[in-house]
């Protein structure tokens, strides 16, 4: 229990105390009220005196408990000034309290409207970055695709990594469903066969690669994904990635060589706006070869 609570509860107690002396003076007085008419109507002297010393007591008793009511009523007064000081002070706490949680608040708030300029401002620049470098892209898989003077069985070789294949599957449908033929191992390659041989029989009857690139796709820890865009690199596929969940900054990291090549992000467009892309593109492509 603070302070103050215990001094709220002892002026309950001291205000009890002091309506209860007051009482008590309250009742002498009016006993004195009734025994002063008496001693003017005593029959003899004797009786006059007793009731005169009677009177007299009361007087004396009377004093005593104005005294006793005065002296309480200081320290009443005396506990009010305590709580009011005591209050006074838990107004100020509280004021100063909630003036510092008001600057720190204003503080977050500032910080969070830097913040928020400050992602809008690289939202934008991202922006207009991969604008340019999408269309880079476009144009760079057009120009690649023309120039390649060998007929292929596939349009596209999908590299993916396994924990991938639903969503690389699902890039894989919407370029189908445009009238790309596109080769992906999980479609390509049956039970028992080589995989190594099936993967380099894909590479090289695609005209161009592309890796659908996710953090699982770049992790260390995996074989297949680094074999296959090695042997696109080597073998000098046209290689564009398609980014999930990831920056560029971070697929350079992962690879210079595929950092290298401009790509699209899946984070930017939906995958069937990225299938209608690259088709635009290799359409592009072919009409200029048939032109």
């Amino acid at each position: 229990m603070s302070m103050l609570d215990q001094h709220r509860r002892q002026m309950v107690r001291e205000r009890d105390k002091k309506l209860r002396l007051s009482r008590e003076a309250q009742k002498i007085s009016n006993l004195l009220a009734s025994k002063r008419p008496k001693i003017a109507k005593a029959s003899t002297e004797g009786t006059r005196k007793a009731r005169q010393r009677e009177v007299d007591r009361l007087e004396r008793q009377f004093i005593q408990a104005e005294d006793k009511v005065v002296a309480q009523d200081k320290a009443v007064g005396a506990l009010q000034k305590k709580i009011d000081t005591k209050e006074d002070a838990e107004r100020k706490r509280r004021d100063k309290a909630d003036a510092q949680r008001d600057r720190a608040q204003a503080r977050r708030d500032q910080a969070f409207s830097r913040d928020l300029d400050s992602i809008v401002e690289t939202t934008s620049a991202l922006e207009t970055r991969l604008t340019t470098v999408e269309g880079s892209s476009l144009s760079a898989l057009a120009n690649a695709v023309t120039n390649d003077p060998v007929q292929r069985e596939y349009d596209v070789f999908l590299s993916f990594a396994t924990p991938d294949e639903i969503i690389a599957g699902n890039l894989r449908d919407e370029l189908q469903a445009r009238g790309l033929q596109v080769w992906m191992a999980d479609a390509q390659v049956a039970l028992g066969d080589s995989l190594v041989t099936g993967i380099d029989n894909g590479l090289g009857s695609s005209r161009l690669g592309i890796c659908f690139v996710t953090e699982a796709y770049i992790d260390p820890k995996r074989f297949w994904p680094r074999q296959e865009l090695a042997a696109m690199i080597m073998g000098r596929k046209r290689v564009i990635p398609i980014l999930f969940g990831l920056e560029f900054g971070e697929v350079e990291a992962f690879s210079s060589l595929l950092g290298d090549r401009k790509g699209l992000s899946a984070d930017a467009h939906g995958l069937d706006e990225i299938a209608e892309l690259i088709v635009e593109a290799a359409t592009r492509s072919d009409e200029s070869v048939n032109g």
